[in-house]
């Protein structure tokens, strides 16, 4: 009785826990729909801009585009990682590939967007210089391609960092999510396109203030898009690692169902053998 009772406890609880494991992978199904709707618009305001600033680096003097010239010595890597967990091993890529750059690279300073990934990273012997908190829901990840980009600028002005890099996970449909890494300072001018026939940009701006405004709004539009691409993968994960916790659980609760009803079964034959015993023995006597 004391075994049947303590089953009966067992299903009670793994039916609560299914249903917050149902949850959370509704949410997450929702967030990287969202995301990945919102990455197109991204994406098409990244080229956008990225035409613009190959028109606007048309009009500089021909001594310079506005790069930095000379080897990096301060070199930045900013890694976008998950705020939460339950997203299984979607930090893990993105650790090692920092702990890769960090043994390469003198005076790496990493720059994690992401609590829970920069906590991992902490207790693999990893120090990031800086750590920001990464968004939690699709709306809020342009206020964090915002705070990186301003952080960024304050060091790259400050000669803090001398070139940036940023790397982030990008979920492909149908294939596995692979690891991207873009320069991000100093700035590598586009080139206008060969067949590009339109008439010079009127403008009323000195062409270096032009170019540098279309230059920070280009590394913004790339910090963006990176951001939302680690949200809709952090997202895809975590509906992964949700539904595989979802069928174990209620694979767990279907045994449990199963054990029960034979131990109900058992009960019942036990009780007819103790009837059949006990009429047995009253005919004996």
């Amino acid at each position: 009785m004391a075994r049947a009772q303590e089953i009966t406890e067992q299903i009670g609880s793994l039916n609560e826990l299914l249903e917050i494991v149902a949850a959370l992978r509704a949410i997450a199904a929702v967030q990287m729909q969202q995301s990945q709707r919102s990455l197109d618009a991204i994406r098409d305001y990244a080229e956008i801009i990225r035409r613009a600033l190959a028109e606007a680096a048309t009009l500089l003097p021909e001594d310079g585009d506005g790069s930095a010239v000379g080897n990096p010595r301060r070199p930045g890597l900013v890694v976008f990682c998950s705020e939460h967990g339950f997203c299984g091993s979607f930090n893990d890529p993105l650790i090692r590939a920092a702990a890769d750059a960090a043994k390469s690279q003198r005076n790496l300073q990493l720059i994690f967007v992401g609590t829970r990934g920069a906590q991992r990273a902490s207790e693999r012997g990893l120090r990031p210089a800086l750590t920001l908190s990464m968004a939690t829901h699709s709306g809020g990840v342009t206020a964090v391609a915002r705070k990186v980009a301003a952080e960024l600028y304050r060091r790259f002005i400050a000669q803090a960092l001398t070139s940036v890099e940023m790397i982030f996970t990008r979920e492909a449909t149908g294939q596995r999510a692979s690891l991207n890494r873009l320069k991000l300072l100093p700035l590598e001018a586009p080139v206008v396109e060969a067949n590009h026939r339109g008439l010079p940009p009127i403008v009323n701006l000195s062409p270096r203030r032009l170019f540098d405004e279309l230059a920070a709004e280009y590394m913004f539009a790339m910090l963006e898009a990176g951001a939302m691409d680690s949200f809709a993968s952090e997202n895809a994960a975590r509906f992964r690692t949700m539904d595989a916790a979802h069928e174990n659980i209620d694979n767990k609760a279907k045994e449990l169902n199963r054990t029960m009803r034979r131990m109900r079964q058992e009960a019942v034959t036990t009780e007819v053998l103790e009837l059949i015993g006990g009429f047995e023995a009253m005919k004996r006597r």
